[in-house]
């Protein structure tokens, strides 16, 4: 459902989103009264709550039951940020975790944007934690530097060509094409030991559609209608596998 709605706004509108990330992405309730109940179950057995600084951060509830249908529950929202596809942009969007490497590097974004954070947001929502996690724990200081450098744990190094385009490239590499010191790549880091909830099939056809949107090159990625023929999108998994 998200990659129709994304095809749709790429193909038919001619709109870059370029702030995909789960807090934009709407579930509708198809039963009005479980907001009743939640909120009466809430009332009756308090969620655990933490204080942190001078704000209250509270943990949500999410087991509302399996949907009785699938077309059109899920909803692409906030378009405050959204673009007209036409041609190269520059300059900064989308969350930090979920940033492609072109617009780190300010090397020019277009609609492969929105795939790179599509990809890393499907991570997430799968493993049910940021894939990203490490570059900024504590969500207090993102670090250019390190989001590249676990990139390039993911990915390999980055391509010369994309280097030679970004207009920031000077900031986090040298001559070589190496990032500049004080930096570490993480040598553990890959998508095969970050991904523990599926197993199997299931998990070696996920990596595959992952890694169809989460390369350095933006040209490389696949596009969404193309995306939507992926056949993990409709494999059929042993429950055991997942």
């Amino acid at each position: 459902m998200l990659l129709k709605g994304l095809d749709y706004l790429h193909d038919t509108c001619r709109v870059i989103h370029t702030d995909l990330k789960p807090d934009n992405i709407l579930v509708r309730l198809e039963d009005k009264s479980i907001l009743e109940r939640s909120a009466l179950d809430e009332f009756e057995n308090p969620l655990p709550q933490k204080r942190r600084d001078d704000r209250t951060i509270y943990l949500s509830r999410n087991d509302y039951g399996q949907p009785k249908s699938i077309p059109g529950i899920v909803s692409i929202t906030d378009f405050g940020f959204s673009t007209e596809g036409n041609g190269l942009h520059y300059g900064c969007i989308q969350a930090e975790p979920y940033r492609a490497p072109e617009v780190v590097l300010d090397a020019g974004w277009t609609y492969s944007a929105d795939i790179w954070s599509l990809g890393v947001m499907l991570w997430d929502l799968i493993e049910n934690k940021a894939l990203f996690e490490a570059v900024d724990p504590l969500k207090t200081k993102y670090d250019d530097k390190a989001h590249l450098a676990h990139i390039t744990a993911l990915l390999g190094p980055p391509p010369k060509e994309l280097l030679a385009k970004g207009k920031r490239t000077s900031l986090f590499y040298d001559f070589e094409a190496k990032l500049k010191p004080p930096v570490d790549i993480p040598a553990d880091f890959s998508l095969e030991n970050s991904l523990s909830k599926i197993n199997g099939e299931d998990k070696r056809m996920f990596l595959d559609f992952v890694r169809k949107m989460l390369k350095w090159r933006p040209e490389d990625r696949s596009m969404a209608k193309d995306l939507l023929k992926d056949p993990w999108l409709c494999a059929d998994f042993p429950e055991e596998n997942t």
